[in-house]
């Protein structure tokens, strides 16, 4: 996992650095690594001598780097053109480009060689940038990689402005920083590459920890063994579904269709009557679930939580339920449970407040954890949410006692004892009906597992691991809908299809 430290913490570290190395030395290091992922982003498209490399220079040290990555770029070969975007620049880098005969002219006299440009390196304010800064206006599909941060961003808070510089790369330095992954961040920042330039953290607690692909890999494969293949289908995850109305027949579909194309050994389903026989041909490798069956299923898991007698073994509750009156009969009971369950859209509404022993994961978006504070007595906005994200998750953590999944392109992952981890991707084409459905397929197979959640017997799944595979769920939901997203539209039904080729890209 990536750790994640404030504006504040890296400066500091920072300083540290420059004090016992020098800020020469520093930049230099810093400069390499911009040139290197500018050639290999070119690399892709163009040879060295047909590029056109465009620096738009800044007045400090992020200026600075820019200016040193210029003139690494042209001793290997390519065309540069600083734009200076300010009237001062770094003096040293500046002697160090000229040295390599390279030209450097006003943002005004260069404008129009920016639609020539292969690639254009924003290295105008990095950390530095306040709010309505002026900056330049790029022409439509240029490919820009941000150098620090891209200009536009407000690193301290997430928070983009309209006439940001949109970046398809962006190579941070030091650590990564919370205000890359927040509020409008993934959205401006493209791919995200940490060169750490050896910073020492330390003596530094990060303020949570991103989990990327290569995390989630390693998180997933915690508990596997060669000996899961020789496991039946009892063995490798019962999950029991409830969800589903005679208003909502297509959620229940939805979720069954996920969790069957993850792999799931065994998907047990109790959903509404005039659903089943919609659900029988959507999904027909599930088995219905009748009220007799749950108490009896509850009673076995009672004495032996994850062993052979676990006719369940996690729940997938809420898509589509009727969530007009209170929890009563096989819901209530099973909230009752020790269980592990992923509760989700109408389940959100019905889901008790206050101490439970059911492992519960949460899974609201923005609008449904102000629904779940409300219900626990405290009323804030959705743009207090926006603002202060993992606070107000935390609330909800604690109000009900499960881990809470706040889902967005950024997404929080919060334990009621405060521990969080972040999930952050752009696939802005996952905002569509019948995708969080789909997340609650994924996340409810992933719960049923034992070879995921490492427990057996009489024993039970600990916060930190719920978290561990929420993050890893979501990671995957993420995956998801960039690959559908590359091969046209998105709907839930293109993520489903596209679910059983990414979950053998992280092992399955």
């Amino acid at each position: 996992m990536i750790p994640v430290y404030s504006v504040a913490q890296v400066r500091a570290v920072e300083a540290q650095e420059i004090s016992k190395r020098g800020s020469e030395s520093l930049m230099r290091a810093a400069a390499s690594e911009l040139a290197a992922a500018a050639e290999a982003m070119l690399a892709q498209t163009v040879s060295p001598t047909d590029a056109l490399v465009i620096g738009l220079i800044g007045p400090g040290n992020n200026g600075g780097d820019g200016l040193y990555a210029l003139t690494e770029l042209a001793q290997r070969g390519y065309q540069t053109l600083a734009l200076q975007c300010t009237e001062t620049g770094h003096p040293e880098a500046l002697k160090a480009y000229a040295s390599v005969a390279g030209t450097v002219k006003s943002l005004s006299e260069g404008k129009e060689a920016l639609s020539s440009a292969s690639l254009v390196i924003d290295a105008i304010y990095g950390i530095g940038y306040r709010t309505g800064a002026q900056l330049p206006k790029l022409p439509a599909g240029t490919r820009v990689l941000a150098c620090d941060v891209p200009s536009g961003l407000d690193c301290e808070t997430g928070s983009a402005d309209d006439d940001v510089l949109l970046a398809e790369r962006t190579v941070t330095f030091g650590g990564m920083k919370t205000g890359l992954i927040s509020q409008d961040a993934p959205l401006v920042t493209g791919e995200i590459q940490v060169a750490t330039l050896d910073f020492d953290f330390s003596s530094v607690t990060p303020e949570t920890h991103l989990v990327d692909e290569n995390a989630a890999q390693e998180l997933l494969n915690e508990h596997r063994s060669w000996r899961d293949a020789g496991r039946h289908k009892y063995e490798r995850g019962v999950l029991g579904l409830i969800a589903g109305s005679a208003l909502y027949p297509g959620a229940a579909q939805l979720t069954a269709r996920a969790a069957v194309a993850c792999g799931v050994g065994l998907l047990r389903t109790h959903v509404p009557e005039e659903v089943q026989p919609l659900l029988s041909l959507a999904a027909p490798e599930t088995v219905p679930l009748d009220d007799e069956q749950i108490t009896e299923a509850l009673s076995l898991a009672r004495r032996h939580l994850h062993g052979r007698g676990a006719k369940i073994s996690a729940w997938a509750i809420g898509p589509g339920i009727d969530s007009r009156t209170p929890p009563t009969g096989v819901i209530a009971n099973v909230f009752d449970s020790r269980q592990p369950a992923v509760i989700d859209a109408s389940g959100l509404e019905v889901v008790p407040t206050g101490p439970s022993e059911q492992p519960r994961v949460l899974t609201p978006h923005a609008k449904e954890l102000r629904m779940l504070l409300r219900r626990a007595g405290v009323s804030v906005t959705t743009e207090e949410i926006r603002q202060d994200p993992i606070r107000w998750t935390r609330w909800v953590a604690l109000a009900y006692n499960a881990v809470v999944l706040l889902k967005g392109p950024t997404s929080y992952v919060v334990a009621p004892n405060g521990a969080n981890l972040v999930v952050c991707h752009a696939a802005a084409q996952l905002a569509t009906a019948g995708s969080g459905d789909v997340l609650t397929g994924i996340l409810g197979y992933m719960l049923s597992d034992s070879s995921l959640t490492g427990i057996h017997g009489l024993e039970t799944v600990s916060n930190s691991r719920l978290m561990e595979l929420t993050a890893c769920a979501a990671v995957i939901h993420g995956q998801l809908g960039t690959v559908t997203a590359q091969q046209g539209t998105v709907s839930a039904s293109r993520l489903i299809d596209q679910l059983p080729a990414v979950m053998k890209d992280f092992g399955f």
